[in-house]
């Protein structure tokens, strides 16, 4: 994002001054609606840098921000905001009525370069819509059994060259739709247990192939690499982001050119194994990284002011703490220069400025659904009795449905707040009745036991898979679905065990069709390991 115009800070010169303010993001500038005098005094003034959701509410309104944003940009860079928008589990762009792709996994599952070159195509049209032009995605991790919490269906499978060939074609889609992309989280997250939002990981080794999907993202020109905070000792004793062989291998070894980009500092997980956040941040722009983020551009919003001005506060010790490690000669002032020129590389390739093209939202979206209603058809996946379909309910006859309710407490994950599409569109072709987990079935026939995200930890059964269990040896028919990660169908007895790979309306209208009228799936478990 364009800084505001820069000051001096310490005994720096202007110039130094304004290449570091490029380096932080959020960066300074207000983003938010000019009348919102309707809203709460303490949710009506934005924070800085960021765009609330609390106070933008819409596509429309999205929109209208990034347009007035970009015209004010006009005497520095163009107008350039990040957002994680990767389809499936993690949307920043989830307000009703805005098309949700299905997610990585799911494009493994179909196992076409086309599909995924056209959901970079599908998110990069809807993001540029509304004036966000900096995607961060594609997770170029691999998946791993049982799916670590930080991973899950957001890898596109656990073969490295089949998630690489994925990975270039949504970059290469995503990045023609004017949209930059970011590969992430380098060197990569595969056959890590721990979640990085939580804990800081250490792993021995890299995942086997664990390159492979990042060298494929390069290859297509990504225009970003996210660097993850795990420590590989193989590599380094010190987390990625802030170790220069990490770095090294990126740029040497890999060829990587464009814009390293951290993990979210703001993270205590991150920022704490290297003392703290202005030490994590000098430390990682000291090993090679191009631009430290404290933070997501676009985010819940509706802070109290003392978070408010916390935030100010955090930002303003960052670019103290960084222009201090220039003058002491902690960090060579040409790295900053370097830095900065790559930012602004990426500022006019793929920002903003008052008369950019951009899509129309209306086409924009309704050509998403029509892609996600593809990928999803290609992806719901029967990993258990295909025989068996499509289900015989007889007319009159209630169909009975029991939702396990979420269990996990993942941070990378908007998708749990997803309607409920299954009840609905399953009653469009039978009578339904609701049944509360542990309670009887009084109807006869089928039972179909689903959910999201019903595992506590990585070892043991899901919750969904103790009712299948339940159920099972109360003797009844039942056919289990899981809407996230394939783990949730671990150890369940279900004669018919389905994986949707994304809870969004595509992928669960497409779980109805073979359940009920053809019986066919397309999909392939993109998972090795497994038990099935």
């Amino acid at each position: 994002m364009p800084p505001g115009a820069p000051g001096r800070s310490g005994g720096a010169d202007s110039a130094l001054a304004a290449q570091i303010d490029l380096l932080v993001r959020p960066g300074r500038m207000s983003l938010g609606l000019n009348n919102s005098a309707h809203l709460p005094h303490k949710e009506a003034i934005p924070e800085p840098g960021r765009i609330s959701k609390r106070i933008i509410t819409s596509p429309a309104q999205m929109r209208q921000v990034t347009q007035s944003a970009s015209g004010g940009s006009a005497a520095s860079l163009p107008l350039l905001l990040s957002v994680n928008q990767e389809g499936g589990r993690l949307n920043a762009l989830d307000w009703p009525g805005v098309t949700q792709l299905p997610g990585n996994l799911a494009l493994g599952a179909a196992g076409e370069e086309g599909l995924a070159e056209s959901a970079g195509v599908a998110i990069g049209e809807q993001l540029r819509a509304v004036g966000l032009t900096w995607n961060l995605a594609p997770v170029c991790d691999t998946a791993s059994w049982p799916a670590f919490a930080a991973v899950g269906t957001r890898a596109f499978g656990s073969d490295p060259e089949q998630a690489g060939l994925l990975a270039a074609a949504f970059v290469r889609g995503l990045q023609a739709a004017g949209v930059a992309a970011t590969a992430k989280h380098f060197p990569g997250l595969g056959g890590v247990g721990a979640d990085p939002h939580h804990v800081a990981p250490v792993v021995d080794l890299l995942g086997p192939g664990a390159l492979q999907p990042f060298r494929a993202a390069i290859d297509a020109q990504v225009a970003c690499v996210m660097i993850g905070s795990h420590t590989v000792l193989a590599l380094d004793n010190r987390p990625a982001l802030a170790s220069p062989r990490v770095l090294g291998l990126l740029r040497d070894e890999l060829g990587f050119d464009g814009v390293a980009v951290s993990e979210n500092l703001s993270i205590p997980a991150v920022h704490e194994p290297l003392g703290g956040l202005t030490r994590a941040a000098v430390a990682a722009v000291a090993a090679g990284v191009d631009i430290v983020m404290l933070d997501s551009e676009v985010s819940q919003g509706g802070n109290p002011p003392t978070e408010r001005a916390a935030v100010v506060r955090r930002r303003a010790e960052v670019v103290q703490a960084l222009t201090v490690a220039v003058e002491q000669g902690v960090i060579d002032r040409q790295r900053v220069g370097e830095a900065a020129a790559r930012v602004k590389v990426l500022h006019h390739r793929y920002g903003l400025v008052p008369d950019s093209a951009r899509p129309d939202w209306p086409q924009a979206n309704a050509s998403a659904l029509r892609t996600a209603d593809r990928i999803a058809a290609r992806s719901v996946t029967v990993v258990r009795g295909a025989s068996l379909l499509p289900l015989h309910v007889p007319p009159g006859k209630v169909l009975a449905l029991v939702r396990v309710p979420d269990a996990g407490q993942r941070r990378a994950d908007s998708a749990r707040h997803t309607p409920d599409y299954l009840p609905a569109l399953l009653a469009a072709h039978h009578r339904v009745l609701q049944v509360p987990v542990g309670a009887p079935v009084p109807a006869a026939g089928p039972v179909i036991v689903y959910g999201y995200d019903t595992r506590t930890t990585t070892a043991g059964l899901s919750g969904a898979a103790r009712e299948a269990i339940r159920l099972t040896e109360c003797g009844r028919a039942v056919v289990q679905v899981a809407l996230g990660d394939v783990d949730d169908l671990a150890g369940s007895p279900a004669p018919v065990l389905v994986a949707a790979f994304s809870p969004h309306r595509p992928s669960v209208a497409a779980v109805v069709q073979i359940l009920l009228s053809d019986g066919r799936s397309h999909g392939v478990l993109p998972v090795c390991g497994s038990p099935w």
